[in-house]
């Protein structure tokens, strides 16, 4: 009942203001206004320094090698619970990290 109420209400008191060609004027002056990029350069910029970081840590911390014996024991898992290291989760966190960065730099949607 009440949004009847209200319907009712705003379909009598409906207002309109005259445009004066106002949209006109703003539609063709937002046509000529440049979009940003720096924004966007600046995101592929960190994106690549931090996937650079991320691999390089990787490399330097034996990742690999961690990597491969978390994939190893991950038979074992449910199993053996504790017996995962740390230097492996954080292995394969920098290792998913740098693989979504990359791929986020190298799919990126214009």
């Amino acid at each position: 009942m009440k949004k009847d109420n209200m319907n009712k209400f705003f379909k009598e008191h409906k207002q309109t203001i005259e445009d004066n060609e106002f949209s006109a004027k703003l539609f063709s002056r937002l046509d000529y206004i440049p979009a940003s990029e720096s924004s966007a350069r600046r995101s592929k910029k960190i994106i690549f320094i931090f996937a650079t970081i991320g691999i390089v840590l990787f490399i330097l911390m034996g990742g690999y090698s961690s990597l491969i014996d978390g994939l190893s024991s991950m038979s074992t898992l449910f199993e053996n619970f504790k017996s995962i290291r740390a230097e492996v989760v954080v292995s394969v966190v920098f290792m998913i990290c740098s693989i979504v960065a990359l791929g986020r730099f190298a799919f990126e949607e214009e």
